[in-house]
C-alpha cells in the first residue's frame, strides 16, 4: 500500500469509528425506542416520524464517554422508562479514572422530572433534580454536594444501576464488552419533550437509550430508560484519536514532500 493510500485508509476507519451504528435494536413486545423517539417529534407538532432518527443507522458514534460544555452545568430531563425492575433502577454519571459515581434520576423518577449537575474546577459536584408534581408544576425534590476531588477531571460516563448490576457507556465495563446504551444526536429538529414546550434539539444534546439486561440475554429493545441530556458532548475514544492523528501527520508530510519538489 503507498503512501497515499495509507493516509486515505487510516482517515476513513477513522470516520466509520465515529459513525457507525453497530448495536443492533429489536421492536420488542413494549413500546418500541422508535415510536418514543417518533413521539417526541409528533408531540411537537411535525406531521409524521420521517425526521425522527433511524434507531439502527443513525446512532452516534463517540457515545462511550463524555465531557460538559465551557458553563460546567448541564441537565437531564426523563424521557421514559419501560422496565421491569423500574422501580430500582438509577441513572447518573461516573468519573473515567475513579469511577465514582453521581446519581441523577433514581426508582421513583417519572417522565418531565429534571436533574442539572454542575462541575467545579475542584472536582466538586452539585446535582438539582426536580420532580413534576401531579398538576403537572415542577418541586425542587433534592439538592446533592459531592465535595472537592470526586471527580477528577471533564471526562466521564453515564451509567444504569439495574438488578443485574451496573451498566456503562463505556462497553469495556460490561459483561462481554456489549454496548448497553446507544445516543442519538440532535440535529436542529424541532421536538418536544414531557414537561416542555417544543425546541429545537441541538447538536450539544443527546438522547440515551439503555438495555437493563446484559445485552447477551437481553430483548435487545433499548426502550428500559431514555433520557435527555444536553450541554454535553462525546470524547472519541483513544483509538479514534489515534487514527485520526496518523492521518493528519501522513497529510502533513505530504504537504512538505510537495513544497520541497
Amino acid at each position: 500500500m503507498n503512501f497515499l493510500n495509507k493516509i486515505a485508509a487510516a482517515l476513513a476507519l477513522a470516520a466509520s469509528v465515529g459513525s457507525a451504528g453497530a448495536t443492533v435494536i429489536q421492536s420488542g413486545s413494549e413500546q418500541s425506542l422508535q415510536s418514543i423517539l417518533c413521539s417526541l417529534y409528533t408531540n411537537a407538532g411535525a406531521p409524521n416520524c420521517n425526521a425522527a432518527p433511524n434507531v439502527n443507522t443513525d446512532q452516534y458514534g463517540h457515545d462511550q464517554r463524555w465531557a460538559i460544555e465551557g458553563s460546567g452545568t448541564a441537565a437531564a430531563t426523563f424521557i421514559i422508562e419501560i422496565a421491569g425492575n423500574s422501580a430500582i433502577n438509577t441513572f447518573g454519571l461516573y468519573d473515567v479514572n475513579n469511577a465514582n459515581r453521581v446519581q441523577l434520576f433514581g426508582g421513583p423518577a417519572d417522565a418531565a422530572d429534571r436533574a442539572q449537575v454542575s462541575l467545579f474546577a475542584n472536582g466538586s459536584l452539585l446535582v438539582n433534580f426536580q420532580s413534576v408534581l401531579p398538576n403537572g408544576s415542577l418541586t425542587n425534590a433534592f439538592s446533592n454536594f459531592f465535595g472537592p476531588g470526586y471527580f477528577t477531571g471533564n471526562t466521564f460516563g453515564f451509567y444504569l444501576g439495574a438488578a443485574s448490576g451496573f451498566m456503562y457507556s463505556e462497553a469495556s465495563r460490561n459483561a462481554g464488552g456489549a454496548d448497553q446504551m446507544v445516543a442519538f444526536r440532535g440535529d436542529g429538529d424541532l421536538i418536544r419533550l414531557p414537561g416542555a414546550m417544543p425546541g429545537v434539539w441541538g447538536s450539544s444534546s443527546y438522547i440515551l437509550a439503555w438495555e437493563d439486561l446484559p445485552y447477551a440475554s437481553s430483548d435487545k429493545d433499548f426502550n428500559d430508560l431514555v433520557v435527555y441530556v444536553e450541554s454535553i458532548n462525546g470524547v472519541p475514544e483513544p483509538g479514534t484519536l489515534g487514527l485520526l492523528g496518523l492521518g493528519l501527520a501522513g497529510l502533513a508530510a505530504l504537504a512538505r514532500r510537495r513544497r520541497k519538489a
